[in-house]
């Protein structure tokens, strides 16, 4: 940071400061070609000898290289010296970085050409054969690696534009159209900017047919090709307007501090409303003490028939204290201080957090909390069903395979739609919710862009429709998901005559509930199961016909995840009109699926569960373009180098070791640390935010959020054990990628606290279907597990 510039072209790749580990792997790579020079002059050579011709050849051949490696190792430690200078921002510490890549590239030259010279002398001239391996060995080692650092330069500046092509994009004539444009400009910084719609359209086009070429298509992308594509570049153009001058590294270095900070954060938090703080051990102790006592005394009185009257409390300003008679002739009074019985509610009195039951709680009172949850954990099976053979595959590794392998040959049924030869996606949603190929009405796994694949099945069980709704399994998925402005549903709440007026919802999530609305009225399937007096036609062809009314009785429930759950939210909405009955369950549904006000109005029918960090539920334009507001901020205040970052994540460091309390505290010092001025850097980011703020005020955007009533299950860690790393293992962990699936508290979350996006290392876990599928079903077994026990006793 900067980009890095050499040549008279600028990087967008890599920074000066990204250069030490490249740098120390060479360095590392010269020590064994070093090593072998050494030992073949002093005590491998064999048959050369030490005069200047055909047979001394490889012997000064040998020994010319160790001063070519000597002098090659020292750039390469000049380099890692100059890169480990400053901090991410403070570039100004390594200025001589462009002027070592020089001098790296002019040796590398001369290694080159001393290289092929000992490949030439090996092919051409007559030397003995056991010495001339190693004239072999070290010229094809000096070309393998000049020609790998040639490539890996001209890999990282191809796409580089020359310093002088680096301006803003005006129109023709050099005065933009649009006043507002002007506006955009700001005065005394070379940000460049925009990144227009048109090259956001055309990175997104390559990186999706980059997608189908690597995946064979597996995961589509025929129908990327969309006029979509061009809202979805306008929404990559609003969060990444312009270019701060950042690399990739900067952008990683600025989300692990923000890791640090939520951790941080998380911890003191943790300790704030933790009923199991540290130094609290002697009040444990005493409380346990007194329960003994009190148990021992009441035995003790029962058997000498004394009544419970005889207890007396007596509390005074200071301190309470339990008086109770030991025996028939003395009392035993014990003193407590106050805090030991008012810290814990106080805490959780004053804290504004939620709070999280354990399964098997005995103070788990909440009744409705506890019955949605099992309801919960009951259509799960169909959220993740639908996804068909891919996730089932995913989701049991071992026996998936071969349970699709005997279980596919199933003859074709008329009303399911779009699967593949061997019927794999009914199998896998038949296998995964237990329910009979009778039992579905009508299946589609035709998807595209606004069209997500879903289910209408039969729980004769507890004798509801469910109809359940894809979530993203493909770049056509991708692309709805992406188009994630603020959609009105004036037109909407008109044409079908539902709530919505005045409401704003996800465009592509508004979009697919509309396109399934009118193929479910096409089709008949609702008023064929529920309306025996309707007269509306039925695609007999295309749907597993019953009698009409046949399931009046049964209820109705919408259940999708990610984003089949925000689709499925917003057609409850448009089918409650005709049926005030149904629900709708909603399992990682992204934070930006509806506006608040209507969200909390879907609450009477509407919930949702959110596992952990989920980062998709977390998300939404605000929560991005905070997030990204965040990271800059970080960035603006780092004061260690990126290397120091970059070991955060195995070697835990606070936050204040690695930020200033502010950006204005951030100073470059020269190499003496005599003179203090003012990082240049500094007011170029400042620049670029205040750039930002403009575009956010003159296009403000809806603010959206997650709907109906939201179950929040999560792994509750002590206070000792929040700290740490953020990817490593934490107690109970379940590796590297993923938490364990088990010990999770549950509670209703509580008003804004998916706001923000976390950065941690089960952000993306936490959002698959088959862990919140498994996490619900370990709540539920554990919660009944406790009410079988409670009921013995």
């Amino acid at each position: 940071m900067p980009a890095l510039e050499v040549f008279g072209r600028r990087s967008r790749v890599v920074g000066s400061d990204d250069l030490y580990c490249p740098a120390l792997f060479l360095f590392l790579y010269q020590l064994p070609l070093s090593t072998v020079c050494i030992l073949y002059a002093s005590l491998w050579r064999s048959c050369s000898s030490t005069s200047f011709d055909a047979n001394g050849l490889p012997f000064w051949y040998m020994l010319g290289a160790m001063p070519l490696f000597f002098f090659r190792g020292c750039i390469y430690l000049m380099i890692m010296q100059v890169s480990a200078k400053g901090t991410i921002v403070d570039h100004e510490r390594r200025v001589l970085m462009p002027k070592m890549l020089r001098v790296h590239v002019l040796w590398s030259l001369v290694l080159l050409s001393y290289g092929i010279l000992g490949i030439y002398c090996w092919y051409y001239r007559d030397i003995c054969h056991r010495d001339a391996r190693f004239v072999l060995a070290i010229g094809a080692f000096l070309v393998a690696e000049v020609s790998f650092t040639f490539a890996l330069g001209i890999c990282i500046f191809s796409n580089a534009q020359l310093q002088e092509a680096i301006s803003f994009e005006k129109p023709p004539g050099g005065i933009p159209n649009n006043p507002y444009e002007i506006d955009r400009e700001v005065p005394n910084s070379d940000v460049y900017v925009p990144h227009s719609q048109r090259l956001w359209k055309q990175r997104c086009t390559r990186c999706c047919m980059c997608i189908r070429c690597f995946t064979c298509n597996l995961f589509g992308g025929a129908g990327t090709r969309h006029d979509s594509m061009s809202v979805v570049a306008k929404v990559f153009s609003r969060l990444f307007y312009g270019s701060p001058d950042l690399v990739i590294s900067d952008i990683v270095a600025g989300f692990i501090l923000l890791a640090a900070v939520q951790a941080h954060e998380e911890r003191h938090e943790v300790i704030a409303t933790s009923p199991h703080r540290e130094g609290d051990e002697e009040e444990e102790a005493t409380l346990a003490n007194l329960r003994a006592k009190i148990r021992a005394s009441t035995g003790s009185k029962r058997s000498l028939g004394i009544d419970n009257s005889s207890i007396t409390e007596v509390i005074d300003s200071e301190s309470p204290s339990l008086t109770f008679p030991e025996n028939a002739n003395e009392c035993h009074e014990i003193s407590i201080p106050i805090s030991s019985l008012d810290d814990k509610d106080a805490r959780f009195e004053h804290s504004k957090r939620a709070f999280y039951y354990h399964p098997s709680d005995p103070d788990l009172n909440d009744v409705e909390l506890t019955e949605k949850l099992e309801e919960l954990a009951h259509f799960s099976k169909y959220a993740i069903g639908i996804y068909g053979w891919m996730l089932y595959v995913w989701s049991h590794p071992w026996s998936g395979t071969i349970s699709l392998a005997f279980s596919c040959l199933r003859r074709n049924r008329t009303y399911v739609h779009g699967d593949n030869w061997f019927h794999l996606g009914q199998t896998a949603m038949q296998l995964e919710t237990k329910i009979r190929s009778d039992d579905i009405v009508y299946a589609s796994f035709r998807n595209s862009v606004y069209q997500p694949a879903f289910a209408v099945m039969l729980d004769h069980d507890r004798q509801e429709v469910v109809l359940a709704i894809r979530g993203t399994l493909s770049l056509e998925d991708c692309l709805t998901d992406a188009i994630a402005y603020g959609m009105s549903m004036d037109d909407v709440a008109n044409r079908w005559s539902c709530d919505g007026a005045g409401e704003f919802a996800h465009q592509g999530f508004l979009t697919c509930a509309e396109s399934i609305y009118i193929e479910l009225n096409r089709l008949g399937i609702l008023e064929m199961l529920f309306d025996d007096k309707s007269m509306a036609a039925i695609a007999t062809h295309s749907v597993n016909v019953c009698e009409r009314g046949a399931y009046r009785d049964y209820g109705l429930v919408l259940t999708g995840h990610s984003l089949g759950a925000g689709t499925a939210c917003l057609l409850s909405v448009m089918l409650r009109p005709k049926y005030p009955r149904l629900r709708c369950f909603a399992y990682s549904p992204p934070g930006c699926t509806m506006s608040p006000s209507l969200a909390s109005r879907c609450a009477e029918f509407t919930y949702s569960v959110v596992v952990g960090d989920d980062i998709i539920a977390r998300s939404s334009l605000t929560s991005a373009e905070a997030l990204r507001d965040q990271v800059l901020d970080l960035i603006g205040r780092s004061k260690v180098n990126k290397a120091v970052i970059l070991r955060q994540v195995i070697a835990w460091r606070t936050p204040d070791e690695l930020l200033h309390q502010s950006s204005d505290e951030h100073s470059a010092f020269d190499d003496n640390g005599d003179s203090r001025k003012p990082s240049p850097f500094i007011a170029h980011l400042s620049n670029y935010r205040t750039m930002l703020q403009r575009i956010q005020e003159s296009e403000p955007i809806h603010e959206l959020t997650l709907p109906g009533r939201v179950v929040h299950l999560k792994r509750v860690v002590r206070a000792k054990s929040a700290a740490g790393c953020w990817v490593c293992c934490r107690p109970g962990g379940g590796g590297m990628c993923c938490t364990a699936r088990t010990n999770y508290r549950f509670a209703w979350a509580a008003e804004g606290q998916f706001s923000k996006i976390r950065i941690g290392r089960t952000m993306l876990d936490d959002h698959f279907p088959d862990k919140v599928h498994y996490v619900l079903q370990d709540c539920v077994k554990r919660m009944r597990k406790n009410e079988h026990e409670n009921e013995r006793l």
